[in-house]
């Protein structure tokens, strides 16, 4: 019996200047061909294809199937080329919510004005627990639809609460605005695009729509070059190194943004795992892809991956929630120009990128690149001067170090990975680099990584058990999500389940909880992808022309490393005029990270209010917060903010009245005709922007305080309660109309239930200034933090294991982590061993509770526990993480920062110690000395200061 021929599998990399082919049997390399990438990418595809297989000497009819990669989509958005985006119409089935954040607001000003058409806001979506907060209105989106038509916009998102959850209002609308629009219009549905988290679905939503058309463009492009090969099946990689079928790539081309450096990454792995196999080798392993045009640097994982970004990510400027590699991209590469300034040898930023061949003098050119610098020729020798040559390999260098320094996340020298065409300018001694590995093929590893692609299925939905427990919830999660990897072209026999996540929502009592799932699989050998069966995407373009080129536009690729405008933190002064404190749009910047590390893992991510606020900013209106301690003994003042799960408010976006409707209730229930002041009813994530808001619609200031000092999950666990102050007059509303008045109860604790009922039915600048100051000046964050704040610093690991569990509408669980290596763990609290591997035990009920180390051989000791507040920074950024966001692998440093003397008294550890969560442990403040009272912005740049 004949032995099985084993299928061989081309791999191409599409990049704004070179275009790369691989082909592999049995992951061995047996040809590969480089060529420069064309205006018309039909025509270069065709010619990659045909190289390559006749350098393989193989017939054409042994190749299984294409895989692409290509940037040419996330290129269209970072050059905001206006001939490849198209205007998008944004219609939201929200109901009453999501208004005072609408679309567009936080994009960049010139994309947002290639991209904004039209938003408009119509009844729908879904409650968390798969209620409607309204049905759809056919009349209401009939209306949208002749605004629409009016504009002429062609590119419409559809996106719904909660519809990843249950698709069918926003398939319902498609269905009617596509019969008022006709077949000449493209309607997107967010939840094929996008998972749970409202406002990042939206914007993902809004860049494949305006994507769309020039999507089907490029990938009718391969396609009709794939086709030669005659029955070859062709697929295009995505973000997190899988495939998917072309006619699905060109319907959902934000998939695709960073499958280029996935691509590197995951071929230099394979190229390269002889070297860095090595158990015995602790170093860091970094890939280096040198391009024509960039260069892209990333930790490379021991599963061949490389390292994931974090929660949010910001593309071309725009917050997306993708799972995209932490890839920092720097404008270096082959085709980089050289210019000679006096004495400085500058390089770049500008590129000839394709034209090297042309330009370059290497190659009988008048423009001077970085390849020039290192090549020795007749043309080199006779124009480069010696001393350019050295300069600008020196700059070169200067360059690549400081970029690795921002990668990397270990101490001491890493070791590197150097790959793609452009590899040649990199010298072998770079500071912070230990070893330099250039594997064979490493021109063409980001096309090795496109020929290795494996094909996945995902799930992420909302559930509440009912008829079927969680845990059959989560076996039907994860049949669904093989069943779409099958769908996608996987091997059943292959698949494997690589990521499930549990997320109950804290503050609700129906067990709502969020399931993702992810699987992934091989490609199944008899898979079919019939060119007759797919969607006709010649319909639109029967001969692929050459692309449209737009004037002045330069190339450039995304980096997760957000690029923000540059400003002087160090020198900046907010505008404090007496009094009062005149918010800018740094300020909320700076608020939206500081609220998030008081808020001890919970209260919620401010964005969605951080966005109500920035509108509010560049509308021309004023957002002022008072000074609090020249404030009238006799002043009046409201307390708001929400009360509810925080994960909620990432998909239900509140609206405009929900706090002012109450405030409203309270002022009816006590008479009053006016206020002088708002006050948050906590200093932690959402709420305190959402005392801003309100304070800024009815005219007020918001004073400079709150009501806890820190966040607690209980509404009378504050000051107020603690002085036995009542909660009471108080009301709820629901955004909708609804409010429900409180004017007495028998304590606050009745209070608690019965408010927390009816929501059912119905110093902050300081610490993040010193977080973006850190960053500023490429300084440890977490480090800053502990300094300004008086904080410790308990531990730094990573995250092994996450529990939760929902009683009385609150996540109760616990976290486990992991301490790093000790050439990881370089800001290791001192009280801690790092001779061996220790753990760290921390207790949460919504927020941290306490947090206990474990070392093999020694008792358990408790580091902190509350009233102190314990906070999860992003080992990376210094970012602050919600107990939302504990998942297995991140890395995390944790802080403790000292609780306000008022919480350490017999009265304050009886309502926010230990003993108030039944937790047996007796309280001890952190070690940091005194309680050093926080300073006011009054205190550091008022008058006088």
């Amino acid at each position: 019996m004949p032995v099985k021929r084993a299928a061989c599998v081309i791999g191409i990399d599409v990049g704004g200047t070179n275009t790369d082919s691989v082909i592999l049997q049995n992951e061995k390399v047996l040809a590969f061909h480089k060529t420069p990438t064309t205006p018309d990418i039909q025509e270069g595809v065709e010619q990659a294809i045909e190289a390559v297989v006749a350098k393989a000497g193989i017939p054409s009819h042994h190749v299984d199937s294409v895989k692409i990669g290509t940037t040419q989509f996330v290129n269209a958005v970072l050059e905001q080329d206006s001939t490849k985006l198209d205007k998008v119409a944004v219609i939201r089935l929200c109901g009453p919510y999501s208004r005072g954040s609408p679309p567009f607001v936080d994009f960049p000003p010139r994309l947002r004005g290639l991209m904004e058409g039209h938003y408009g806001y119509v009844d729908g979506g879904y409650q968390v627990d798969g209620a409607p907060i309204l049905s759809v209105n056919s009349e209401q989106l009939k209306e949208q639809a002749a605004i629409i038509r009016s504009k002429s916009i062609t590119s419409i998102v559809v996106i719904g609460i909660y519809s990843p959850s249950n698709p069918a209002q926003e398939e319902e609308a498609r269905k009617i605005l596509s019969s008022e629009l006709g077949p000449g219009c493209d309607i997107s549905c967010s939840h094929a695009v996008g998972r749970l988290g409202f406002l990042e679905r939206e914007n993902a939503s809004i860049l494949n729509a305006s994507l769309r058309r020039f999507a089907r463009h490029v990938i009718e492009g391969f396609s009709y070059a794939v086709r030669k090969l005659g029955s070859c099946k062709l697929y295009i990689t995505l973000n997190d190194g899988t495939v998917s079928k072309a006619s699905t790539a060109a319907e959902y081309p934000v998939r695709c943004f960073s499958s280029g450096p996935t691509n590197s990454a995951r071929g230099a792995a394979l190229l390269a795992r002889t070297e860095t196999a090595r158990d015995s080798d602790q170093r860091e392993v970094l890939v280096i892809d040198v391009g024509g045009t960039t260069t892209d640097i990333c930790a490379l994982l021991k599963t061949g991956y490389p390292r994931q970004s974090a929660a949010f990510v910001k593309i071309a400027g725009v917050r997306t929630n993708f799972t995209i590699p932490d890839v920092h991209s720097i404008a270096l590469g082959g085709g980089s120009i050289i210019r000679a300034k006096g004495a400085r040898t500058s390089v770049g930023p500008d590129s000839v990128g394709s034209r090297l061949s042309e330009e370059g003098i290497a190659f009988g050119g008048q423009t001077l690149t970085a390849t020039d610098l290192v090549m020795n020729n007749q043309h080199t020798e006779e124009l480069v001067p010696l001393g350019i040559k050295a300069s600008g390999l020196a700059e070169i260098t200067r360059i690549l170090e400081e970029a690795i320094d921002l990668v990397k996340t270990k101490q001491g020298d890493a070791r590197v990975v150097l790959v793609g065409g452009g590899s040649i300018v990199v010298t072998n001694h770079i500071a912070g680099v230990g070893e330099i590995i250039r594997p064979k093929y490493l021109e063409v590893a980001n096309a090795v990584g496109a020929a290795i692609s494996k094909v996945s299925g995902t799930v992420d939905k909302v559930v509440v058990p009912g008829a079927k427990t969680m845990k059959q919830e989560i076996e039907d999660a994860k049949a669904l999500a093989i069943k779409h990897c099958v769908a996608a072209g996987g091997n059943k026999t292959t698949i494997e389940v690589v990521e499930v996540d549990v997320v109950p929502f804290s503050y609700v009592t129906n067990g709502a909880t969020r399931i993702l799932v992810r699987v992934v699989g091989d490609l199944a050998d008899g898979y079919e992808e019939s060119y007759a069966e797919e969607e006709d995407l010649s319909q639109n373009f029967s001969k692929v022309l050459t692309l449209p080129k737009s004037a002045g536009s330069k190339a450039s690729k995304a980096s997760s490393y957000e690029v923000v405008e540059q400003i002087d933190i160090e020198s900046y002064r907010p505008r404090i005029e007496g009094d009062y404190w005149y918010l800018s749009e740094l300020d909320i910047q700076f608020l939206q990270d500081g609220t998030g590390v008081l808020g001890v893992g919970s209260c919620g991510e401010p964005y969605p209010a951080y966005v109500a606020c920035l509108l509010a900013l560049r509308n021309g209106e004023e957002m002022k917060i008072r000074r609090q301690d020249t404030f009238p003994d006799n002043g009046v003042v409201l307390v708001g903010g929400f009360m509810g799960a925080p994960t909620v408010y990432l998909e239900r976006i509140p609206g405009l009245d929900e706090v002012t409707d109450a405030m409203k209730g309270v002022m009816e229930a006590t008479g009053l005709s006016t206020f002088d002041a708002v006050i948050p009813n906590e200093i932690g994530g959402m709420n305190a922007f959402e005392a801003l808001l309100a304070a800024h619609r009815f005219g007020k200031s918001t004073l400079d305080t709150d009501l806890v000092a820190r966040a607690y999950p209980k509404i009378w666990q504050t000051v107020r309660c603690l002085k036995d102050i009542p909660v009471t007059p108080s009301a709820v509303a629901d955004g909708a109309g609804h409010v429900q008045i409180f004017q007495t109860t028998s304590d606050n604790i009745e209070a608690e239930d019965v408010m927390r009922n009816a929501c059912m039915r119905l110093g902050t600048w300081m610490i993040g200034r010193s977080i973006a100051l850190s960053r500023s000046l490429k300084l440890d964050p977490v480090i800053s933090i502990l300094k300004s704040e008086n904080g410790v610093l308990l531990f730094a690991g990573k995250i092994i294991s996450v529990t939760r569990d929902v009683t009385e509408g609150f996540t109760r669980g616990s976290v486990l982590l992991e301490s790093f290596s000790d050439t990881e763990n370089t800001s290791a609290s001192p009280t801690i061993s790092t001779d061996s591997v220790s753990s760290l035990f921390v207790d949460f009920e919504n927020e941290n509770l306490n947090a206990i180390l474990k070392e093999k051989g020694k008792e358990d000791r408790v580091l902190a526990v509350c009233p102190d507040l314990i906070t999860f920074l992003d080992k990376a950024n210094g970012a602050p993480l919600g107990i939302s966001d504990y998942k297995y692998g991140l890395r995390v440093s944790v802080i403790a920062l000292r609780a306000p003397p008022i919480w350490a008294t017999e009265r304050g550890l009886e309502m926010g110690g230990p003993k108030a969560f039944d937790v047996d442990i007796e309280y001890n403040p952190v070690s940091v000395g005194e309680y050093e009272e926080p300073k006011s912005v009054w205190e550091v740049f008022g008058e006088g200061s």
